[in-house]
């Protein structure tokens, strides 16, 4: 993620991000082709990448990354399998040890989701009218979740059996948003799904945060009932509700997430990049600190 926007090439970016002490990096979304092959010249190793990419567009012209694993439509659903298992490919040919998936979303009024985080920022959460934003986007949730769940399913059965023909690990992340797939009780559902494969969770630090802060489920929880499925980890801290901060320079609970941390789960920092190169130094002596890193 910092990367985007900030250098000529991406040379540039693996020195800089030895210097700050990175010794690998995830290949997210947003890279494009040329800038994912300037990547893999430099010599910083890739440890992981962020389903689907490159950055291309689908037959329908839209960015690759908005197809969905669990759309009722058969035919963005086999594409978005599709670009998921050039992903697997991509991370065998580098070296890459898993990809981190996205399983999907459920179509409900994300007007209600927008409204809890507004209402959130103003000091409101404590009131009726969260509450009762809360409630519906649960219901619509709830009521609509089954069919795209079932879909999410039948994507993951192909990709498992997919990444275990090639030796890649596939992740499946906490998500941000309320709409998104898969909650917890899902994320459970879907691992027991594929039980024995090279399926396993991704933590990600800010998106369980953010959801805690939010009333949903508390961060803690995510850590214990899935550490010893957890295959890798993205590190990023929280102000409010606002994420992709370096660790650090928020509020977090390092202490708790190093509690759960398997020392060999892939640890990758996800630094969005409106944070100053200023904000990066120190990080990985932070982290080595709470006992997240060696």
């Amino acid at each position: 993620m910092w990367a985007k926007y900030r250098f000529d090439d991406m040379a540039g970016f693996a020195a800089k991000a030895k210097e700050f002490g990175f010794s690998h990096v995830e290949v997210n979304v947003s890279v494009s082709p040329q800038r994912l092959g300037e990547l893999v010249e430099s010599s910083i190793p890739i440890s992981s990448i962020h389903s689907p990419s490159p950055a291309v567009l689908s037959s329908k012209g839209a960015p690759v990354a908005n197809l969905s694993l669990s759309s009722l439509e058969e035919n963005e659903r086999e594409e978005a399998v599709s670009f998921a298992k050039k992903t697997i490919d991509l991370a065998s040919e580098v070296g890459a040890k898993a990809i981190v998936l996205h399983m999907g979303e459920i179509p409900i009024d994300l007007g209600l989701d927008d409204e809890l985080r507004r209402l959130y920022q103003h000091n409101l959460s404590q009131t009726q009218e969260y509450d009762h934003a809360k409630t519906w986007l649960a219901c619509q949730r709830i009521s609509k979740a089954p069919p795209y769940l079932e879909t999410a399913r039948k994507s993951l059965r192909e990709l498992s059996e997919y990444s275990q023909a090639k030796g890649i690990m596939l992740g499946l992340e906490t998500r941000f948003y309320f709409h998104e797939v898969p909650n917890i009780d899902e994320m459970e559902e879907l691992l027991r799904e594929v039980e024995g494969s090279l399926v396993g969770y991704w933590h990600d630090v800010g998106h369980a945060e953010v959801n805690q802060r939010l009333g949903f489920t508390p961060h803690e929880e995510w850590l214990s009932r899935f550490a010893d499925k957890m295959i890798g980890i993205h590190l990023h801290d929280v102000l409010g509700i606002s994420d992709h901060r370096p660790p650090g320079k928020g509020d977090v609970d390092w202490n708790m997430v190093a509690e759960y941390l398997p020392h060999e789960a892939i640890k990758v920092c996800e630094i969005a990049e409106w944070n100053e190169a200023e904000q990066i130094q120190g990080v990985t002596a932070f982290l080595q600190k709470q006992g997240i890193i060696d």
